[in-house]
Protein backbone atom coordinates (compact mmCIF):
# COMPACT_ATOMS: atom_id res chain seq x y z
CA UNK A 1 0.00 0.00 0.00
CA UNK A 2 1.28 3.44 -0.99
CA UNK A 3 1.51 5.81 1.90
CA UNK A 4 2.13 9.56 1.40
CA UNK A 5 3.15 11.93 4.13
CA UNK A 6 1.90 15.52 4.40
CA UNK A 7 5.00 16.93 2.72
CA UNK A 8 4.60 14.68 -0.34
CA UNK A 9 0.93 15.56 -0.62
CA UNK A 10 1.70 19.29 -0.42
CA UNK A 11 4.40 18.96 -3.07
CA UNK A 12 2.02 17.05 -5.37
CA UNK A 13 -0.69 19.67 -4.84
CA UNK A 14 1.70 22.53 -5.68
CA UNK A 15 2.77 20.71 -8.84
CA UNK A 16 -0.84 20.13 -9.96
CA UNK A 17 -1.83 23.75 -9.26
CA UNK A 18 1.20 25.01 -11.22
CA UNK A 19 0.38 22.86 -14.24
CA UNK A 20 -3.26 23.97 -14.17
CA UNK A 21 -2.24 27.65 -13.89
CA UNK A 22 0.06 27.36 -16.91
CA UNK A 23 -2.64 25.56 -18.93
CA UNK A 24 -5.27 28.20 -18.05
CA UNK A 25 -2.87 31.04 -18.90
CA UNK A 26 -2.02 29.42 -22.23
CA UNK A 27 -5.70 28.92 -23.05
CA UNK A 28 -6.58 32.51 -22.16
CA UNK A 29 -3.84 33.84 -24.47
CA UNK A 30 -5.25 31.86 -27.36
CA UNK A 31 -2.88 28.91 -27.32
CA UNK A 32 -0.06 28.42 -29.78
CA UNK A 33 -1.87 30.23 -32.63
CA UNK A 34 -1.74 33.50 -30.67
CA UNK A 35 1.94 33.08 -29.82
CA UNK A 36 2.82 33.09 -33.51
CA UNK A 37 1.15 36.41 -34.35
CA UNK A 38 1.83 37.83 -37.79
CA UNK A 39 4.92 40.02 -38.08
CA UNK A 40 4.63 43.79 -38.11
CA UNK A 41 4.03 45.26 -41.56
CA UNK A 42 7.09 46.58 -43.35
CA UNK A 43 7.85 50.27 -43.04
CA UNK A 44 7.63 52.30 -46.22
CA UNK A 45 10.72 53.93 -47.70
CA UNK A 46 11.15 57.59 -46.85
CA UNK A 47 11.68 59.68 -43.73
CA UNK A 48 9.84 58.63 -40.56
CA UNK A 49 9.81 59.83 -36.97
CA UNK A 50 10.04 57.54 -33.98
CA UNK A 51 12.10 56.16 -31.14
CA UNK A 52 15.19 54.03 -31.42
CA UNK A 53 14.91 51.35 -28.76
CA UNK A 54 18.30 49.72 -29.27
CA UNK A 55 21.36 49.61 -31.50
CA UNK A 56 23.09 46.33 -32.42
CA UNK A 57 26.37 46.45 -34.29
CA UNK A 58 27.34 42.84 -33.52
CA UNK A 59 25.41 41.66 -36.56
CA UNK A 60 26.28 42.36 -40.17
CA UNK A 61 24.68 44.58 -41.20
CA UNK A 62 24.13 46.42 -37.95
CA UNK A 63 20.53 46.99 -36.88
CA UNK A 64 18.34 49.30 -34.85
CA UNK A 65 15.03 48.53 -33.21
CA UNK A 66 12.73 51.38 -34.30
CA UNK A 67 9.35 52.31 -32.82
CA UNK A 68 7.45 54.61 -35.21
CA UNK A 69 5.63 57.55 -33.61
CA UNK A 70 3.94 60.78 -34.65
CA UNK A 71 5.45 64.22 -34.07
CA UNK A 72 2.60 66.73 -34.09
CA UNK A 73 2.58 70.53 -34.05
CA UNK A 74 0.04 73.31 -33.75
CA UNK A 75 -3.63 72.55 -33.15
CA UNK A 76 -3.14 68.92 -34.08
CA UNK A 77 -0.64 68.63 -31.20
CA UNK A 78 -3.04 70.37 -28.81
CA UNK A 79 -5.93 68.08 -29.78
CA UNK A 80 -3.80 64.98 -29.32
CA UNK A 81 -2.49 66.22 -25.95
CA UNK A 82 -6.03 66.92 -24.75
CA UNK A 83 -7.17 63.47 -25.90
CA UNK A 84 -4.31 61.92 -23.89
CA UNK A 85 -5.12 64.03 -20.82
CA UNK A 86 -1.93 66.08 -21.11
CA UNK A 87 -1.36 69.82 -20.70
CA UNK A 88 -2.75 72.12 -23.40
CA UNK A 89 -1.37 74.15 -25.06
CA UNK A 90 1.61 71.85 -25.55
CA UNK A 91 5.07 73.09 -24.67
CA UNK A 92 7.24 74.23 -27.57
CA UNK A 93 4.36 73.67 -30.02
CA UNK A 94 5.16 69.98 -30.41
CA UNK A 95 3.75 66.75 -29.06
CA UNK A 96 4.90 63.17 -29.53
CA UNK A 97 2.29 60.40 -29.85
CA UNK A 98 3.30 56.74 -29.63
CA UNK A 99 0.14 54.71 -29.08
CA UNK A 100 1.22 51.67 -31.13
CA UNK A 101 3.82 49.43 -29.42
CA UNK A 102 4.89 47.81 -32.72
CA UNK A 103 8.65 47.91 -33.26
CA UNK A 104 10.73 47.11 -36.33
CA UNK A 105 14.26 45.74 -36.55
CA UNK A 106 15.88 47.68 -39.38
CA UNK A 107 19.19 47.04 -41.12
CA UNK A 108 21.70 49.89 -41.27
CA UNK A 109 23.36 50.79 -44.55
CA UNK A 110 27.14 50.29 -44.48
CA UNK A 111 27.48 54.05 -45.04
CA UNK A 112 24.56 55.21 -42.86
CA UNK A 113 24.66 58.94 -42.12
CA UNK A 114 24.04 59.72 -38.44
CA UNK A 115 23.38 63.30 -37.28
CA UNK A 116 23.13 63.97 -33.54
CA UNK A 117 22.40 67.18 -31.64
CA UNK A 118 25.54 68.85 -30.32
CA UNK A 119 24.16 69.92 -26.95
CA UNK A 120 27.39 71.79 -26.11
CA UNK A 121 26.80 74.16 -29.04
CA UNK A 122 23.05 74.08 -29.12
CA UNK A 123 21.66 73.15 -31.41
CA UNK A 124 23.86 72.29 -34.30
CA UNK A 125 24.20 68.69 -35.36
CA UNK A 126 27.35 66.63 -35.59
CA UNK A 127 28.09 63.56 -37.64
CA UNK A 128 28.57 60.30 -35.76
CA UNK A 129 29.65 56.92 -37.02
CA UNK A 130 27.65 53.85 -35.99
CA UNK A 131 30.22 52.86 -33.33
CA UNK A 132 30.16 56.38 -31.85
CA UNK A 133 26.37 56.39 -31.87
CA UNK A 134 26.22 52.96 -30.22
CA UNK A 135 28.73 54.06 -27.57
CA UNK A 136 26.75 57.22 -26.77
CA UNK A 137 23.28 55.64 -27.04
CA UNK A 138 21.48 56.02 -23.71
CA UNK A 139 18.19 54.26 -24.51
CA UNK A 140 14.99 55.59 -26.04
CA UNK A 141 13.80 57.30 -22.83
CA UNK A 142 16.74 59.72 -23.04
CA UNK A 143 15.97 61.10 -26.48
CA UNK A 144 13.02 63.07 -27.81
CA UNK A 145 13.07 61.00 -30.99
CA UNK A 146 14.78 60.42 -34.31
CA UNK A 147 14.04 60.79 -37.99
CA UNK A 148 15.01 57.63 -39.85
CA UNK A 149 15.28 57.57 -43.63
CA UNK A 150 14.78 54.24 -45.38
CA UNK A 151 15.77 53.35 -48.95
CA UNK A 152 14.88 49.86 -50.17
CA UNK A 153 14.03 48.97 -46.56
CA UNK A 154 17.51 49.88 -45.26
CA UNK A 155 18.32 52.79 -42.93
CA UNK A 156 20.48 55.30 -44.83
CA UNK A 157 20.13 58.25 -42.43
CA UNK A 158 19.38 58.84 -38.74
CA UNK A 159 18.75 62.37 -37.43
CA UNK A 160 18.18 63.20 -33.78
CA UNK A 161 15.14 65.46 -33.29
CA UNK A 162 15.85 68.65 -31.33
CA UNK A 163 13.44 69.44 -28.52
CA UNK A 164 14.20 72.00 -25.80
Amino acid sequence: MLRLDKRSLLLALVLVVSVVAVAVGFALRGGASQASASPAPELQDGRQFGLIKSVDLQTSPGTIVFDPADLLTGEEANRAAAAHGDEVPVANDSYKVNDDPTVHTLALSSDVEIRLINWDQCCDTVTADPEGFKASFRGSDNYWGFWVTLEDGVVVKIEEQYHP
